[in-house]
């Protein structure tokens, strides 16, 4: 692949400012921000009108928040909760902010290595879409495409990983494509329950039992990422634990009568509203 389409795009680039952001200001940013998407441009199904967004106020909110990042002060957060939150939303913020600044109409696909080249400046740290997901979120964890860990040993930003893996964000990270769940924005002291919630929209939504051909099918989320659920064993407990009462016996008959998994191809066409 040519070298200028591995370049990265940073999408909040410039003069850094004197002094240090505070992250609870930050966040207070991101939730104005969250609320202002919402109404604007997301609906109720989670998908957004990128038409409208780019030619709104809105648009410029996402820019003046996104600079916001470059002088925040990331030691504040300590704790998994708020990592995982903030992290959650910026990689969802991105991804949105990508579309717009790329002029993308139709996929991500239009955009070599998208993932791999629309980055943030965060607090000093340069991270794309891949960074954040597999390098902070899934703590420096092989790509599912290369098999390379995004960070070298001894490198900076492994501080700023949670300190476990939580295999719910993989319903709550939206890449801006149909076959990822809706876009939703999360707060620390409600992750958990937020995350449930996610996990369990994902699963009612994208998880079938097919008793005539003996096969479960479900997202290839689960395949790329099934290090993350605990292979197969986990996979399984994570339908369980997430599915409504009546799904739950469905995966239940499955599971003892050893049917196999059947993954759904991936629809990487925008999750747009038109």
């Amino acid at each position: 692949m040519p070298k200028q389409w591995l370049a990265r795009r940073v999408l909040n680039a410039g003069q850094r400012p004197t002094g240090t952001a505070v992250a609870g200001e930050v966040a207070e940013a991101l939730r104005m921000l969250r609320n202002e998407l919402k109404a604007e441009a997301i609906d109720d199904a989670g998908k957004v009108d990128y038409r409208r967004l780019a030619h709104s106020t809105t648009l410029a909110r996402m820019q003046a928040t996104s600079s916001l990042l470059r002088p925040i002060d990331l030691g504040e957060l300590s704790d998994d909760d708020p990592r995982t939150a903030f992290w959650i939303n910026i990689y969802n913020v991105l991804a949105i902010h990508g579309v717009l600044a790329l002029e993308i109409r139709e996929s991500v696909m239009e955009v070599p290595s998208f993932f791999g080249t629309v980055a943030y400046d965060v607090g000093g740290f340069v991270l794309t879409l891949d960074e954040i997901e597999n390098g902070v979120l899934r703590r420096n964890a092989p790509h599912p495409a290369t098999g390379s860990r995004p960070f070298p040993p001894g490198d900076p930003r492994l501080s700023l990983c949670p300190s476990e893996v939580d295999p719910r964000i993989h319903a709550a990270l939206v890449c801006a494509s149909t076959s990822c769940p809706p876009v939703a924005f999360y707060d620390a002291a409600k992750l958990d329950t937020q995350l449930d919630l996610a996990a369990s929209g994902y699963v009612a939504a994208d998880v079938e039992v097919d008793d005539t051909k003996r096969l479960v099918r479900l997202p290839i989320t689960f395949r790329y990422y099934q290090s993350d659920f605990g292979a197969a064993d986990g996979i399984w407990a994570f339908l369980l634990r997430h599915s409504t009462a009546e799904q739950r016996n469905a995966l239940r008959t499955a599971f003892d009568a050893d049917y196999e998994f059947d993954y759904h191809r991936y629809d990487w066409s925008l999750n747009s509203i038109v």
